[in-house]
């Protein structure tokens, strides 16, 4: 068996990903890597992931990841210990694509450092001509998409980024992604029935490698390792906040405008590290409170700066004909109408 380097020689690495040795450091949802392999046998070993869940209120939650062969998933793992493993052989010579995913988010699931091992050839798979970043909160992440009782509250092991609208909407278009989503986080504000957390923010995170509680390596969090933009160059960026916002802003027309105002200074950042991308400002999934000060911020963007590359769109909302997951998160059903929705969009402004 020999140890590959997780690198871009010999593998396509997904998300905001970091090297450390021949390993690979997955944070944030849906980061990982794609292979093509032929040979008899490879496995794959992961560490950590487990040291944010004894933290004070996220007792029990560590990551979860997924491992697809052929684009079926054949293995999902909680890291209830400090390392596991997933082994596939084979008696013969066999051709095919791998994919690992982390399916949980980075803030309340740590990071993973993940190697390969292999009785045989990798190589990277090819890249897609299309490629989309998504800026997002819990439903981006897919918070609760694997529980359907609404009462229920956060788990990891419970939340699937491949069930979330952003990837299947990657899916549906052939298109490689990288997503950075928090659950929670917000624009100005993040989630709040009382207390106000206003320091449960995107923005500030935007330009890391990711977000975590915990310690991701050498002591340092995610968030303070800068992301090198260059590493990843979308064609289109949709940027899906303003849920958390929703429940401090209550409709208060001076909360809503400072939400307006901080978000037209996002969208100016989210430029000057993407000047050749389209970008797509979406809410309304969950909540449509902010929408109208979305789509007013973008209209502003494109008259003040005269940039001609901003769209909107205002996502159906949810009304509990398609149930609720934990939290009154979106099911399933209602995520897959959402990537619809998406995919239409894309499709009308790419054209």
């Amino acid at each position: 068996m020999k140890t590959y380097p997780l690198n871009e020689k010999n593998v396509k690495l997904i998300g905001r990903t970091e090297g450390y040795g021949d390993k690979l450091l997955c944070s944030l949802s849906g980061t990982g890597f794609e292979f093509s392999f032929r040979g008899r046998e490879f496995i794959i070993t992961v560490t950590g992931g487990t040291e944010a869940k004894n933290m004070p209120d996220n007792e029990g939650n560590c990551a979860r990841f997924a491992v697809y062969i052929n684009d079926e998933r054949k293995a999902d793992i909680l890291m209830d210990e400090e390392e596991k493993s997933y082994g596939w052989g084979s008696d013969e010579v066999t051709s095919c694509t791998v994919r690992f995913i982390k399916l949980s988010e980075c803030a309340m699931s740590g990071g993973l450092c993940v190697s390969l091992s292999a009785e045989g050839e990798i190589k990277p798979t090819p890249e897609k001509p299309f490629k989309i970043e998504f800026i997002g909160d819990s439903i981006t992440c897919g918070y609760g998409v694997d529980d359907p009782v609404a009462e229920h509250h956060f788990k990891t092991a419970t939340e699937d980024f491949t069930k979330a609208y952003a990837y299947r909407a990657a899916k549906l278009l052939d298109a490689d992604y990288s997503a950075f989503s928090i659950s929670g986080y917000g624009i100005i504000s993040g989630y709040t029935t009382e207390e106000i957390p206003l320091d449960q923010l995107v923005p500030p995170y935007y330009e890391a490698v990711g977000f975590s509680h915990a310690e991701f390596v050498n002591g340092k969090k995610p968030q303070d390792i800068p992301w090198d933009f260059s590493r990843y160059v979308p064609d289109l960026i949709v940027i899906n906040l303003g849920t958390n916002d929703a429940s401090y802003c209550k409709s208060i027309p001076e909360r809503c405008e400072t939400f307006a105002a901080e978000y037209f200074n996002f969208l100016k950042v989210v430029r000057k590290n993407n000047p050749g991308a389209k970008i797509l400002c979406s809410l309304g999934i969950m909540d449509n409170t902010l929408c109208e000060y979305v789509e007013k911020t973008a209209e502003r963007f494109a008259a003040e700066t005269g940039d001609k590359r901003i769209y909107t769109l205002r996502f159906s909302t949810q009304d509990g004909s398609l149930g609720y997951s934990a939290d009154w998160h979106p099911t399933e059903a209602t995520q897959i109408r959402a990537s619809e929705e998406l995919v239409a969009k894309i499709k009308e402004i790419m054209a």
